[in-house]
């Protein structure tokens, strides 16, 4: 614990002694009333004496015991004086010397002064001695070896020589010297046992007030730092404030705290934000400005900083001159005399450290505890460090991000704008530019219906976004409007991005009016050709029949195998010529549908009757594998056998001969579901994406094995979903597909 002092804070003070100082304080303080009691008895003694014994004996005797007086006179004097300048042990070292030598003065007396011819004055002699050591406990007794020592040479040396002369007291002298050393022994340990507690209670009430003030002082610290933390947005400034408080408050002379960083080896060193200024010469002070304008770093680990900094731990050293540890300072440097380097964690992640040094009674593992509220507050501004450098390394990437989106946005070929959550416009690429005619800058801030034409628009347009939302969707086709008025076909695709607080809108706008034109004139190119080649083709069909059926005679086997393949091809083109012509109807939204309710493993059987000759030709096996009883569909029931043909037709064309296919017949609360498995090739996963789209097959080349035109699957497709259903597949490749539609049942 550090109690502030006058020349580090300006805290109120506490302070307290050591047990052994309380001691000596108490032992010294009772020497001159010992010396003044050791004159009067002296004095007395003397008198009583001076014409029973011989009076040499007596002044000697006096001569000695002005001694020892004089000496723990001198003794209490410079103690009184020069108390600071040594340590408690010594001065009770000397102080029981003293007392030695003051009982050894008293117990000579028994040599000096024992009237062997008169047993009054030898008794005289002895009650003195006891008297002088029952009352020197008064001031002995708080220490145990000067009591028993005074107590023992001043009253033993009589009664060995009552002993000696076989004196008439020389049994009660010794009973009564056995109990006053054992007196002097209980109320040494009682003595000694209030003083600790005593001293104990005292401590206990400084520490508890010292406790107090470490604590205010460092709420204080920690509240100033944190206040010029936010107000002041100067970390070196806030970190050298708080720098400066803790060297005043813990009593050193020099500190600094450190940003941990890692080399590109991945070595640690240290990154000064904060240090004290410890110039002393030309060259230090032109390094520490140069601090102050571009940093310090510290890379040596070879030393007490270094060692805190790889093994991550704490180090305190009170002697670091002999501390192996210690790398030296630089020539000129003030010595180093007690360091203590603190790690500082985030998340277990070592982010900075806190040295301080050179505090007069050296460092404790109590500082580094004390510290604790500085230390977190460094971790706290360290992360708050990292989230703005953080924060300024995002703009920097978003900028950065938003040019190079920007970038892309402007090279686009298609329109890209951006809406807010009101419908209104708030960017325009340079495509966009292009397709309306509008300049950004002129667009920008107007509302989306300002580029679709008056009958597009609802009339109510207070709610702009509750329009848009009614008129457009992902990938409509619409219709919009130039800057010169002309209207155009276009298609767009609105999604929605959810912000935090609102909602924006990201518009990709193509210009399809070529497109539509384009699939326009295929679409008539389409519908004529197959009017005028389906006349032609019935005809042909129509006499092919009457040959093969043999009204006109009977034909030789040759004629009729070609007359029988010319028949199944015209029949093929024929159903290629219906394909067409149902994708043209379905294409202008022209195709009616017959609604009726049906029996779906009937029109199962049918199919597979009717396509029988699909299944010998590829040599597969059409059959039914599964069927739920009561399966009735409600839908048009011969464009529901046409889709199944088309499936029908895919699995044998892509079944391994010899294989079967197989149809399941299943049904829900809603739905009616058709199943046709075949085990054959399989579907390539890179193609599985445009198994639906018109005119592709897997195998698009000019010597492909399998025929098709590659729009029976798109047929299907548009059928099952205009009738309310849905059509889709599972494939995997060398192990066959699964096509299935699905289709509302009949009540």
């Amino acid at each position: 614990m550090e109690i502030p002092t006058s020349e580090n804070a300006n805290a109120p003070q506490l302070q307290h002694r050591s047990l052994i100082e309380e001691r000596v304080r108490a032992l010294y303080n009772g020497i001159p009333l010992s010396i003044g009691v050791t004159l009067i008895l002296d004095l007395l003694l003397t008198l009583s004496h001076w014409n029973i014994i011989g009076q040499g004996d007596l002044i000697l005797w006096n001569i000695f015991m002005m001694c020892a007086m004089v000496l723990r006179t001198v003794n209490w004097f410079f103690w009184r004086n020069t108390e600071s300048n040594f340590s408690p042990r010594y001065w009770l070292t000397t102080f029981r010397i003293g007392a030695l030598l003051g009982g050894l003065m008293w117990g000579s007396a028994s040599y000096f002064m024992f009237a062997s011819f008169n047993t009054t004055y030898q008794a005289l002699l002895a009650f003195t001695l006891a008297g002088v050591a029952s009352g020197s406990l008064t001031t002995l007794a708080i220490d145990k070896l000067s009591a028993v020592g005074f107590v023992t040479l001043a009253i033993v040396p009589l009664s060995l020589r009552l002993h000696a002369e076989q004196g008439q007291i020389a049994v009660s002298m010794s009973i009564m010297v056995a109990l006053f050393i054992v007196f002097v022994l209980s109320a040494s340990a009682r003595a000694r046992q209030q003083l600790e507690n005593s001293f104990a209670q005292n401590a206990r009430l400084i520490e508890w007030g010292n406790d107090r003030l470490q604590q205010q002082q460092m709420s204080k610290i920690v509240s100033q730092t944190q206040t010029l933390f936010i107000a002041a947005n100067d970390d070196n400034k806030t970190f050298e404030h708080l720098l400066e408080n803790v060297v005043k408050l813990t009593g050193s002379q020099f500190g600094f705290i450190g940003e941990v960083k890692y080399s590109e080896e991945q070595d640690p060193y240290l990154n000064m934000i904060a240090m004290t200024n410890i110039a002393w010469d030309k060259a230090s002070r032109a390094a520490y400005n140069n601090y102050k304008t571009q940093g310090m770093k510290f890379s040596n680990l070879n030393t007490l900083f270094g060692a805190a900094l790889t093994s991550g731990k704490p180090i305190i050293s009170n002697n670091p001159a002999s501390d192996m540890r210690a790398g030296g300072t630089p020539k000129g440097h003030p010595p180093i005399t007690a360091f203590v380097g603190i790690p500082i964690f985030n998340n277990g992640q070592q982010v900075a450290m806190l040295g301080l040094a050179n505090k007069e009674t050296g460092y404790t593992e109590a500082h580094i505890e004390n510290l604790k509220p500085v230390t977190s507050l460094i971790s706290q501004f360290m992360i708050a460090i990292a989230h703005r450098r953080q924060h300024v390394i995002d703009e920097e990437n978003i900028k950065r991000q938003a040019k190079h989106t920007q970038a892309i946005l402007d090279g686009a070929f298609d329109g890209i704008i951006t809406l807010n959550e009101s419908g209104i416009i708030t960017s325009f690429n340079h495509a966009a530019e292009v397709i309306f005619g509008y300049r950004a800058n002129q667009i920008i801030g107007s509302s989306l219906l300002k580029l679709l034409p008056k009958y597009a628009r609802n009339q109510n347009e207070q709610n702009p976004i509750k329009n848009i939302s009614e008129i457009l969707d992902v990938g409509q086709e619409m219709v919009g409007l130039r800057k010169n008025g002309k209207e155009f076909e276009m298609e767009l695709a609105l999604s929605a991005i959810q912000g935090e607080v609102d909602i924006a809108y990201v518009g990709v706008i193509r210009d399809i009016s070529d497109r539509k034109h384009t699939d326009k004139l295929k679409n008539e190119f389409i519908a004529t050709v197959s009017h005028e080649l389906r006349t032609p083709l019935t005809s042909i069909s129509a006499s092919l029949a009457i040959i093969e059926s043999g009204s006109l005679g009977t034909l030789p086997d040759k004629i009729s195998n070609l007359i029988q393949i010319a028949k199944q091809n015209s029949i093929r083109l024929q159903n290629l010529i219906n394909d067409l012509l149902d994708m043209d109807k379905l294409l202008s939204n022209k195709i009616e549908f017959d609604y009726k309710n049906f029996d779906a493993v009937t029109l199962v059987e049918k199919s597979i009757a009717a396509n029988q000759y699909i299944a010998d030709k590829h040599n597969v096996r059409f059959q039914i594998s599964s069927a739920e009883e009561k399966c009735h569909i409600y839908a048009d029931e011969a464009r529901t056998q046409q889709v199944l043909t088309h499936l029908l037709s895919n699995a044998a064309k892509f079944s391994h001969p010899h294989s079967n296919v197989d149809l399941s017949i299943s049904k829900t609360s809603n739905l009616v579901k058709i199943l046709v498995t075949d085990y054959g090739t399989g579907i390539a996963p890179e193609f599985k994406p445009n198994i639906f789209r018109s005119f592709t097959q897997a195998d698009s080349s000019s010597s492909r094995q399998k025929d098709g035109s590659g729009i029976g699957l798109t047929i299907s497709k548009e059928l099952i979903e205009k009738m309310g259903g849905k059509i889709g597949f599972t494939s995997n490749l060398g192990q066959g597909s699964s096509f299935y539609f699905e289709l509302p049942i009949a009540h």
